[in-house]
């Protein structure tokens, strides 16, 4: 289950329309039906504002899946948790996740071009003709 499929299950949870969650979350109207339909990443701008706008949504839970869906936010101290803490792991193992591939993606692509000698070669052969 991806997280905009989390992110519905807490939707129907909370009886909204998508429509008036994108509107709590200030996002476009139907961003978040785009996205579940074709089964899109959710950016981390968002994912932030969904989590500011609805504290009782556990941040674990729409990442991962894992523990439960609501927390209880009068037990949840303004100190940073040990919960908190794997949620940024989480997230910075994703984001370097994909920072890598880019990179490697770049890197390919990279290989393909040709050399700057390659590129002054053929420029004087084009020159020369």
């Amino acid at each position: 289950m991806k997280i905009i499929d989390r992110i519905i299950l807490f939707i129907h949870h909370k009886n909204l329309s998508m429509r008036a969650f994108d509107s709590s979350i200030n996002v476009g109207n139907g961003y978040t039906s785009k996205q579940s339909k074709s089964k899109a990443s959710v950016g981390s701008d968002v994912l932030e504002r969904i989590i500011d706008t609805y504290p009782e949504l556990n941040p674990l839970w729409l990442i991962t899946g894992k523990r439960e869906m609501i927390i209880d936010i009068q037990t949840v101290d303004s100190e940073p948790t040990p919960l908190g803490n794997s949620i940024d792991k989480i997230l910075e193992y994703k984001i370097e996740r994909i920072v890598s591939r880019q990179l490697q993606t770049l890197s390919d692509k990279l290989d393909t071009f040709p050399s700057m000698e390659e590129i002054r070669k053929e420029i004087r052969e084009n020159l020369n003709s």
